[in-house]
């Protein structure tokens, strides 16, 4: 049976993508009825940048089940399935969001490359210890790291 240690938070993507059509409408109204004024332009053209940069950050968030041998990895558009023992380090980062902490998975994918992905966890989650007992029992050699002491740029 699949459980599902991170959050799906593709779906917010749409809540930035909003957000900057909503500024783009009203504001595209005023200059065409106003002279553009660059003082006033240039913070809306920094927050438009933002919201269009969440968008794409959200988009490309990866899902993560895992079952009794293999983690899951779901994207977008592809699904990886890797050996629990391929899982080389679990790590907590400094990076936290609502008093969640986003964690850090390495693995080898199935071409033998290193990667990594960053999973934010579903509250009250039991699944995620669970998941890092598994890990610990299907390869000795990996680390889990409960503590961060970085900013963690992809170490």
């Amino acid at each position: 049976m699949k459980r599902r240690i991170s959050r799906n938070i593709r779906i917010y993507k749409y809540l930035f993508l909003t957000i900057g059509i909503l500024l783009i409408l009203p504001t595209a109204n005023y200059f065409r009825k106003n002279n553009i004024d660059l003082k006033s332009i240039i913070p809306l053209l920094i927050f438009l940048i933002i919201c269009f940069g969440l968008y794409y950050l959200f988009d490309k968030a990866k899902t993560i089940e895992f079952d009794n041998d293999f983690i899951y990895v779901i994207g977008k558009s592809e699904k990886e399935k890797i050996p629990l023992k391929n899982v080389y380090k679990v790590k907590l980062t400094m990076i936290e969001l609502n008093y969640l902490n986003i964690w850090k998975i390495g693995y080898l994918n199935n071409d033998g490359i290193k990667k990594t992905v960053r999973i934010l966890p579903r509250f009250f989650n039991k699944h995620f210890k669970e998941f890092k007992d598994l890990v610990k029992n299907a390869n000795k050699d990996v680390i889990i790291q409960n503590w961060s002491h970085s900013f963690d740029i992809d170490q």
